[in-house]
């Protein structure tokens, strides 16, 4: 949109169509909307210029999603128990849970059900569920002191059991001390109750409501062994003869709250990314209106107030400086710790740290709308795609329960043949607990989702942790050359018009109207307007460098009549029903725009000295060039380097010319193919490729690729089609990344080998009847330790920038 201001003549006060604040001296657009500085009138023409895009949930106009909260799952198999039970419910259709989320998101036919039948749905299979509206309980807290309680009485329970075993071991048993013995085992009985009822109730509520649905998971295991074993116990309490098992049972139901107390821990971790980046965000914000300062809840702020930002505090918004400079924080984001100096007219974003200036704000962005509101979200939903590897995870840990059933079953079966069902029993239940799939429904997603977290904090959003395993497979290293491996912004260095210019548009071809500008002429200067009027709609690194300098000159830009990307050749605009062609010598040739000796004879000199070219034609004739000029960055070679020494093959492709790529490949020292189309560079990238480029320009490309890479210069970051978002313009991160996919996956493959050769020989001891039922509980647990500390040691992966406080 062109904006032509303009000083109001009259001095009567002027309310701000945006912001809402009186003025003296209002500014104008071509609409005739009036505001009260500069940087309102931008933040309108972007708002004009990207409208909100409507809220679509489902294609059904009936359909609704919700997303409940759940709690007192214990495992993957009892994620999956609840997300079976939900897609057959009548009414939905699609359920997805997630066991380290501890949520269920679901879709549903409103007029078939409703949010509080998919709640009671969840609760009658055990397990705890509330909607978004209703405060959650606070599960960890509760459980703690459940652990506490329960711990204290399973102690008793051990000393007692331990003294009685003594006395039997080594023949103390005498006629007088029988009856102390009795009390003591009634005791047991006593103190084994409140840990049935404290810690046991909910696995045992669990387990029976899935073992009544024919679908056993890892409820099922335990309440098998528990009551079992307790079961046992008050028979031969009662019939005066056989071993009591209380302590069995107690150490059994308080080991595997201990491994649930810590996977509860993991969770937390594992999650942190994402909430702490919503923690950032402030609850209030100070907006500025001619009645004063206002504190009003973030959740009611919309686009274009005007928001003070004082020294020490957070930007609630995305928006735009237009009073105030100062030092701000923009570590949440990008990861670089060193602050950035923001002046007016320049953006800020929510959740950074105001250090030292006095802001005041005109919001763009507000909400989900801002770049830290979509970084939650892409982590938020990345956390719900599931990797290949999750997905068999997932399976093995389903199949895993109805195998332990059944070998528990033919355990017991051998063992009550050989030496009575009292050995069979215990035997049964040694197999239940070694063969519970925690550990395997454990190994891959927790380490995947830390490392999403330690990727976050270093400012590489990961749209999913399949990007993260196939990043580990990758071989090949593709580079775009503009914008990622040069130095943006890049600058123009020459303007070449010989050729006579077509009339310019009706009242703005006046050469009067047209600055000189420092060192061009007439000619040059009306041909920089026409160009950079054009490419100002267009995103292209090489247009925003030329519109950045036609402004730099004081030249005003037109609004062109019709505009039109064409990826890799340039852009077609009309100004005054005549068309205009800017970009590469192959968009001169197709559009049939003749290239005169003079023009030729200076692009090859300007490309021989290490300029981009952009050409430029009407009528039949290419009428003039323009040069730009543009750095490798600092970091580009020790980059490429550093993928080199990992086994990596790095190249660059780009659509400049040949002449541009040779120079490119003798500075970097790795192959250059240029001159090459979307479809060429898609037609490169080979299997276990991965692609890094600018986020827009490289769609396709970063869309083809194994995995894409995107650097984040201030775009929209939910627009790229890349699988990364690199959020700080720093190419480092990239070799960091392929560290990191690197001992993810190394953690993930000992975890799953550990699980595996854990189940077969624990199986194995079992089912042989070498080990006892308190003896496979430490087992179970200790698998489990080993897999989530082994998982957490992502979280001492060394981050890019250095390591934070919370680590």
């Amino acid at each position: 949109m062109t904006l032509a201001a303009s000083a109001s003549a009259t001095k009567s006060l002027v309310a701000c169509s945006l912001c809402g604040l009186t003025t003296l001296h209002p500014l104008t657009n071509d609409a005739g909307d009036v505001f009260c500085c500069p940087s309102c009138r931008e933040v309108s023409a972007l708002l004009a210029e990207s409208p909100a895009a409507p809220a679509v949930l489902a294609n059904d106009a009936d359909a609704e999603r919700v997303t409940l909260t759940l709690g007192g799952m214990w495992c993957p198999s009892c994620a999956w128990l609840v997300s079976e039970q939900l897609k057959r419910t009548r009414g939905v259709a699609s359920a997805e849970v997630s066991f380290i989320q501890q949520q269920a998101n679901i879709t549903f036919d409103s007029k078939i059900t409703n949010h509080q039948s998919l709640k009671k749905r969840v609760r009658s299979l055990g397990y705890q569920a509330t909607l978004p509206n209703e405060k959650s309980r606070d599960e960890e807290e509760s459980f703690y002191m459940r652990l506490l309680i329960g711990g204290v009485m399973v102690l008793h329970d051990m000393i007692v059991g331990t003294g009685i075993y003594v006395r039997e071991i080594f023949g103390w048993q005498t006629a007088a001390s029988q009856p102390l013995v009795d009390f003591f085992q009634v005791m047991m009985l006593v103190t084994s109750i409140p840990v049935l009822v404290l810690l046991g109730l909910p696995i045992l509520r669990a387990g029976f409501a899935s073992l009544l649905r024919g679908q056993p998971n890892i409820h099922t295991l335990i309440t098998i062994g528990t009551f079992s074993a307790f079961g046992l116990s008050i028979r031969n309490l009662i019939v005066g003869h056989g071993g009591l098992y209380f302590d069995t049972a107690t150490m059994l139901i308080f080991l595997v709250s201990i491994g649930r107390w810590l996977e509860m821990q993991a969770h937390k971790s594992s999650n942190k990314a994402v909430t702490k980046l919503l923690e950032q965000i402030p609850d209030t914000a100070t907006i500025v209106t001619d009645a004063g300062d206002q504190s009003v809840s973030v959740a009611d702020l919309r686009a274009g107030q005007r928001i003070r930002v004082r020294p020490g505090e957070r930007f609630p918004v995305d928006g735009l400086a237009a009073r105030g400079e100062g030092d701000v924080d923009e570590s949440l984001l990008t990861g670089e710790p060193n602050p950035v100096t923001r002046r007016e007219g320049e953006s800020v974003r929510a959740g950074t740290i105001n250090l030292d200036g006095s802001f005041e704000v005109i919001a763009t962005a507000v909400g989900d709308a801002t770049v830290a509101g979509q970084i939650g979200r892409l982590l938020h939903e990345a956390l719900w795609a599931r990797s290949p590897l999750e997905r068999m995870a997932d399976k093995l840990s389903a199949w895993m329960t109805p195998i332990a059933l059944a070998l528990a079953a033919i355990a017991f079966l051998i063992w009550n043949y050989v030496d009575g069902a009292e050995k069979g029993l215990l035997v049964a239940l040694s197999v239940l607990l070694i063969a519970c799939p925690c550990a395997l429904g454990l190994a891959t997603p927790l380490t995947l989702w830390l490392s999403l977290g330690r990727a976050a904090k270093s400012g590489a959003i990961l749209r999913s942790t399949a990007a993260l395993e196939r990043l580990a497979k990758v071989d090949k290293v593709f580079f775009d050359k503009t914008g990622t491996l040069s130095q943006l912004p890049m600058k123009v260095q020459e303007v070449f018009a010989p050729s006579p210019l077509a009339p310019l548009p009706q009242g703005e071809g006046d050469d009067s109207l047209l600055p000189s500008g420092e060192g061009l002429g007439m000619r040059e200067n009306a041909f920089l307007q026409l160009i950079a009027s054009i490419e100002n709609e267009s995103e292209h690194p090489l247009a925003r460098a030329i519109v950045d300098y036609a402004k730099s000159q004081g030249i005003e830009l037109i609004k062109p009549e019709s505009f039109k990307s064409l990826p890799a050749l340039g852009v077609i605009g009309t100004l005054r029903n005549t068309q205009y062609a800017i970009g590469s010598p192959r968009l001169m040739s197709s559009e049939g725009l003749s290239l005169s000796d003079e023009i030729l004879h200076q692009s090859e000199a300007w490309k021989t000295a290490g300029l981009a070219v952009v050409y430029a034609g009407w009528d039949g004739q290419t009428r003039g060039i323009i040069g730009l000029g543009e750095t490798v960055r600092a970091e580009a070679k020790e980059v490429v380097s550093d993928l080199s020494a990992r086994g990596l093959t790095p190249a660059v492709l780009t659509g400049d010319e040949s002449s541009a790529g040779q120079r490119w490949e003798k500075l970097l020292g790795i192959p250059v193919h240029a001159a090459l189309t979307p479809d060429e560079k898609m037609n490169r990238l080979a299997e276990n490729a991965a692609m890094v480029g600018d986020g827009i320009n490289d769609g396709p490309a970063l869309a083809a690729a194994t995995v894409g890479l995107a650097m984040n210069h201030g775009a929209d970051v939910a627009r790229t089609a890349a699988d990364i978002l690199l959020m700080r313009d720093d190419l480092k991160v990239i070799p960091w990344l392929f560290d990191l996919s690197r001992e993810a996956m190394k953690r993930v493959k000992q975890n799953l080998g550990w699980a595996f050769v854990y189940n077969i020989i624990g199986v194995g001891l079992a089912m042989a009847g070498l080990l006892q039922p308190v003896f496979a509980a430490f087992a179970m647990v200790a698998s489990s330790i080993f897999v989530t500390t082994n998982a957490m040691k992502m979280n001492r992966f060394p981050l890019l920038y250095g390591d934070d406080e919370d680590d």
